[in-house]
C-alpha cells in the first residue's frame, strides 16, 4: 500500500490521523506499507514511488483536490488529469478527496488503472473544536471518517473494490438510521444530511471485482 497523508491544515491533519488506523491494520498483515506523510507527500516523491513500484499495488491517497486532481502537502498538486494521470496504471486507487471521482477517476480508468474509489463531489466531515489536537478522539469526525476508512480496509481484507464501496456506504447508511431515532440530540440529526451526501457521492469506477492479489 502506498499511502499519502498530508497534515497542514486541520483537513489533512484529520485525515492523517485516521489514515493512521488504516496503516495500522495494514501492519498486523504484515503488509509493505510506504506512507508518505507530511513533508513526503511531494508530487516528486509519489511519482517516484508509484514508477518504481513492483507488481499491483493499492494507492490510498489522503488530501484536497478537486475534479481534475488530488493535492498532497501544502496543497501541492500530487495527480492530475492531463498531466501524470497514467501513474496509477496497474493500481488500485482510492482517493479520500473532493470531487477527483468525476474526472481524474475515468481518466485514470481509461488510462490504465484497475479500480477508482472516490468522490464525484465534495467530501465531507464535521469535528469538534475542542478535539482539534486529538482528532481519534472526536465523536463527530468517526462517524464520517470510520465509514471511509472501511474502504481502505475492506480492500486489504481481500474484498473486491465494488464490495469495500458497499461496505463503507452501509456502513454510513447504519449510522444514519441510529441518528433518525427520537431520542437522538437535534444537533446529531443535523448530520445526517452530509452522510447521505456522502453516500450519495461515494463511487467505484473501473473493474467492480478487482481484488489485492
Amino acid at each position: 500500500m502506498v499511502i499519502t497523508r498530508p497534515n497542514h491544515d486541520i483537513t489533512t491533519n484529520y485525515l492523517s490521523f485516521w489514515s493512521q488506523l488504516v496503516i495500522d491494520y495494514a501492519d498486523k498483515r504484515s503488509l509493505r506499507v510506504i506512507d508518505l506523510c507530511g513533508s513526503r507527500a511531494t508530487r516528486k516523491e509519489f511519482e517516484s514511488v508509484l514508477r518504481k513500484r513492483g507488481g499491483q499495488a493499492f494507492i490510498f491517497l489522503n488530501g484536497h483536490g478537486s475534479a481534475e486532481k488530488v493535492a498532497g502537502q501544502n496543497d501541492e498538486v500530487l495527480v492530475e488529469v492531463r498531466g501524470n494521470d497514467d501513474v496509477f496504471f496497474g493500481t488500485v486507487v482510492y482517493a479520500r478527496s473532493c470531487s477527483s471521482a468525476a474526472a481524474l477517476g475515468p481518466k485514470s480508468v481509461a488510462k490504465g488503472a484497475i479500480a477508482y474509489l472516490g468522490y464525484t463531489d465534495d467530501f465531507v466531515f464535521f469535528i469538534e473544536d475542542e478535539c482539534m489536537t486529538r482528532p481519534l478522539k472526536d465523536k463527530t469526525a468517526r462517524l464520517f471518517l470510520e465509514p471511509s476508512n472501511q474502504v481502505a480496509i475492506a480492500i486489504l481484507k481481500g474484498h473486491s473494490v465494488g464490495e469495500a464501496n458497499d461496505l463503507s456506504k452501509n456502513m454510513t447508511k447504519h449510522t444514519i438510521q441510529t441518528l433518525m431515532t427520537s431520542e437522538t440530540p437535534k444537533e446529531e440529526k443535523e448530520l445526517i444530511p452530509y452522510l447521505r451526501w456522502n453516500v450519495i457521492h461515494q463511487v467505484c469506477l473501473g473493474d467492480q471485482g478487482a481484488r489485492l492479489t
